[in-house]
Protein backbone atom coordinates (compact mmCIF):
# COMPACT_ATOMS: atom_id res chain seq x y z
CA UNK A 1 0.00 0.00 0.00
CA UNK A 2 1.28 3.26 -0.94
CA UNK A 3 1.66 6.30 1.41
CA UNK A 4 -0.90 8.18 -0.06
CA UNK A 5 -3.16 5.64 0.32
CA UNK A 6 -2.37 4.70 4.09
CA UNK A 7 -2.91 8.98 4.92
CA UNK A 8 -6.21 8.81 3.33
CA UNK A 9 -7.12 5.77 5.30
CA UNK A 10 -5.81 7.02 8.26
CA UNK A 11 -8.27 10.81 7.99
CA UNK A 12 -10.79 8.15 7.06
CA UNK A 13 -10.18 6.44 10.18
CA UNK A 14 -10.02 9.76 12.17
CA UNK A 15 -13.05 10.38 10.80
CA UNK A 16 -12.32 13.38 8.68
CA UNK A 17 -13.75 14.22 5.33
CA UNK A 18 -11.97 12.75 2.00
CA UNK A 19 -13.00 11.91 -1.19
CA UNK A 20 -14.05 8.59 -2.51
CA UNK A 21 -10.68 7.05 -3.75
CA UNK A 22 -9.37 3.45 -4.37
CA UNK A 23 -5.97 1.96 -4.83
CA UNK A 24 -5.42 0.19 -7.96
CA UNK A 25 -2.48 -2.09 -9.17
CA UNK A 26 -4.27 -3.36 -12.41
CA UNK A 27 -5.75 -2.93 -15.83
CA UNK A 28 -8.67 -4.92 -14.53
CA UNK A 29 -9.14 -2.46 -11.79
CA UNK A 30 -8.67 0.43 -13.72
CA UNK A 31 -11.12 -0.46 -16.44
CA UNK A 32 -13.76 -1.06 -13.55
CA UNK A 33 -12.91 2.33 -12.21
CA UNK A 34 -13.34 4.05 -15.55
CA UNK A 35 -16.95 2.41 -16.26
CA UNK A 36 -17.98 4.01 -12.93
CA UNK A 37 -15.96 7.47 -13.32
CA UNK A 38 -15.44 9.83 -16.00
CA UNK A 39 -14.09 12.38 -14.45
CA UNK A 40 -11.17 11.62 -11.65
CA UNK A 41 -7.03 12.12 -11.01
CA UNK A 42 -4.93 9.37 -11.11
CA UNK A 43 -1.78 9.73 -8.72
CA UNK A 44 1.12 7.16 -8.38
CA UNK A 45 1.57 6.17 -4.87
CA UNK A 46 4.55 3.22 -3.48
CA UNK A 47 5.56 2.78 0.38
CA UNK A 48 8.61 5.51 0.12
CA UNK A 49 9.66 8.47 -1.85
CA UNK A 50 6.73 9.43 -2.65
CA UNK A 51 7.68 12.96 -3.71
CA UNK A 52 7.40 13.92 -7.83
CA UNK A 53 5.64 10.96 -8.78
CA UNK A 54 3.39 11.19 -11.77
CA UNK A 55 -0.06 12.64 -11.50
CA UNK A 56 -2.55 12.36 -14.59
CA UNK A 57 -6.09 13.49 -14.76
CA UNK A 58 -8.29 10.89 -16.96
CA UNK A 59 -9.45 11.45 -20.01
CA UNK A 60 -10.53 8.74 -23.04
CA UNK A 61 -7.17 9.56 -24.79
CA UNK A 62 -5.05 8.39 -22.03
CA UNK A 63 -3.40 5.13 -22.49
CA UNK A 64 -4.07 3.32 -19.67
CA UNK A 65 -2.65 -0.11 -20.38
CA UNK A 66 1.15 2.31 -20.87
CA UNK A 67 0.02 3.85 -17.52
CA UNK A 68 -0.29 0.12 -15.95
CA UNK A 69 2.90 -0.63 -17.21
CA UNK A 70 4.75 3.26 -16.21
CA UNK A 71 3.58 2.35 -12.43
CA UNK A 72 4.99 -1.01 -12.55
CA UNK A 73 8.44 0.38 -13.43
CA UNK A 74 8.34 2.87 -10.52
CA UNK A 75 7.06 0.01 -8.44
CA UNK A 76 3.52 1.90 -7.71
CA UNK A 77 0.08 1.72 -7.68
CA UNK A 78 -2.22 3.75 -8.75
CA UNK A 79 -4.37 6.23 -6.55
CA UNK A 80 -7.52 7.17 -8.31
CA UNK A 81 -9.85 9.62 -7.07
CA UNK A 82 -13.23 11.27 -8.04
CA UNK A 83 -12.49 14.89 -5.77
CA UNK A 84 -12.07 16.69 -9.73
CA UNK A 85 -15.58 16.98 -10.32
CA UNK A 86 -15.80 19.41 -7.69
CA UNK A 87 -13.37 22.07 -8.62
CA UNK A 88 -15.88 24.30 -9.56
CA UNK A 89 -17.81 24.28 -6.34
CA UNK A 90 -13.69 25.20 -4.72
CA UNK A 91 -13.87 28.29 -2.74
CA UNK A 92 -9.87 27.77 -1.42
CA UNK A 93 -7.04 25.81 -0.22
CA UNK A 94 -6.03 26.20 2.48
CA UNK A 95 -2.69 25.48 5.24
CA UNK A 96 -2.90 26.06 8.62
CA UNK A 97 -0.79 25.47 11.67
CA UNK A 98 -1.91 25.99 15.45
CA UNK A 99 0.95 26.00 18.15
CA UNK A 100 0.24 24.80 21.98
CA UNK A 101 -0.88 28.22 23.00
CA UNK A 102 -3.55 28.51 20.31
CA UNK A 103 -1.42 30.65 17.76
CA UNK A 104 -1.90 29.92 14.21
CA UNK A 105 -0.71 30.95 10.94
CA UNK A 106 -3.09 29.99 7.69
CA UNK A 107 -2.48 30.18 4.32
CA UNK A 108 -4.94 30.13 1.64
CA UNK A 109 -5.26 30.80 -2.27
CA UNK A 110 -8.67 30.69 -4.01
CA UNK A 111 -7.44 29.53 -7.86
CA UNK A 112 -9.29 26.49 -8.59
CA UNK A 113 -5.63 24.27 -8.61
CA UNK A 114 -4.79 21.52 -6.75
CA UNK A 115 -3.71 22.55 -3.61
CA UNK A 116 -0.11 20.84 -4.30
CA UNK A 117 0.03 24.18 -6.39
CA UNK A 118 -1.29 26.81 -4.49
CA UNK A 119 2.41 28.15 -3.82
CA UNK A 120 2.85 28.93 -7.25
CA UNK A 121 -0.26 31.46 -6.64
CA UNK A 122 0.35 34.60 -4.42
CA UNK A 123 -1.31 33.40 -1.23
CA UNK A 124 -2.79 35.29 1.52
CA UNK A 125 -1.68 34.53 5.24
CA UNK A 126 -3.65 35.16 8.15
CA UNK A 127 -2.07 35.24 11.81
CA UNK A 128 -3.68 35.87 15.31
CA UNK A 129 -4.87 33.62 17.88
CA UNK A 130 -7.69 31.39 17.81
CA UNK A 131 -9.61 32.77 20.48
CA UNK A 132 -8.65 36.71 19.06
CA UNK A 133 -11.24 37.92 17.46
CA UNK A 134 -10.97 38.32 13.65
CA UNK A 135 -10.10 42.48 13.93
CA UNK A 136 -6.64 41.48 15.52
CA UNK A 137 -5.74 39.03 13.21
CA UNK A 138 -2.84 40.82 10.87
CA UNK A 139 -2.63 39.56 7.37
CA UNK A 140 -0.43 39.82 4.65
CA UNK A 141 -1.42 39.98 0.52
CA UNK A 142 -5.45 40.69 2.49
CA UNK A 143 -6.81 41.16 -1.11
CA UNK A 144 -4.81 39.08 -2.95
CA UNK A 145 -7.40 35.91 -2.79
CA UNK A 146 -11.81 35.70 -1.83
CA UNK A 147 -12.54 34.40 1.55
CA UNK A 148 -14.85 36.14 4.63
CA UNK A 149 -14.72 36.23 8.66
CA UNK A 150 -17.12 33.64 8.30
CA UNK A 151 -15.16 31.08 6.25
CA UNK A 152 -12.38 31.80 8.53
CA UNK A 153 -14.10 31.24 11.56
CA UNK A 154 -14.98 28.02 10.01
CA UNK A 155 -11.70 26.57 9.79
CA UNK A 156 -10.76 27.52 13.55
CA UNK A 157 -13.51 26.02 14.40
CA UNK A 158 -12.80 22.63 12.34
CA UNK A 159 -9.28 23.00 14.17
CA UNK A 160 -11.43 23.25 17.51
CA UNK A 161 -13.89 20.50 17.02
CA UNK A 162 -10.88 17.96 16.34
CA UNK A 163 -8.75 19.32 19.37
CA UNK A 164 -6.12 19.90 16.38
CA UNK A 165 -3.51 21.74 18.76
CA UNK A 166 -0.22 21.55 17.56
CA UNK A 167 -1.08 20.16 14.47
CA UNK A 168 -0.64 21.08 10.44
CA UNK A 169 -3.51 20.56 8.27
CA UNK A 170 -3.95 20.96 4.55
CA UNK A 171 -7.44 21.34 3.26
CA UNK A 172 -9.85 23.04 0.51
CA UNK A 173 -13.20 24.66 1.54
CA UNK A 174 -15.79 23.81 -0.96
CA UNK A 175 -18.93 26.11 -1.41
CA UNK A 176 -21.14 22.38 -1.32
CA UNK A 177 -20.77 19.91 0.75
CA UNK A 178 -18.84 17.41 -0.68
CA UNK A 179 -16.92 14.19 0.01
CA UNK A 180 -17.82 10.31 1.97
CA UNK A 181 -19.07 13.11 5.02
CA UNK A 182 -20.90 15.18 2.89
CA UNK A 183 -19.07 18.46 4.46
CA UNK A 184 -17.87 21.93 3.27
CA UNK A 185 -14.30 20.92 3.96
CA UNK A 186 -11.78 18.18 2.52
CA UNK A 187 -8.88 17.31 4.46
CA UNK A 188 -5.66 16.05 2.83
CA UNK A 189 -3.33 16.02 5.13
CA UNK A 190 -2.95 16.27 8.86
CA UNK A 191 0.64 16.17 11.09
CA UNK A 192 1.62 16.87 14.26
CA UNK A 193 3.97 18.86 14.66
CA UNK A 194 4.64 18.99 18.63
Amino acid sequence: MGLKTKNLDKLVKENYNVFEYKEISNIEELKEYISNNKLFTIRFDRSRNIENLPFYIYNEDLDIEALIEESKKLNCTLLVSNGLKYDKDLLFNFVIEIDKNNNFILELCDKKIPLRKMYNEKTTTIKGNIFEDYRDYSFINKRSNKYNSKQIYKILELVLKNNMKYHYIEGTYYDKKVGMLKENFIIWQTSNKK
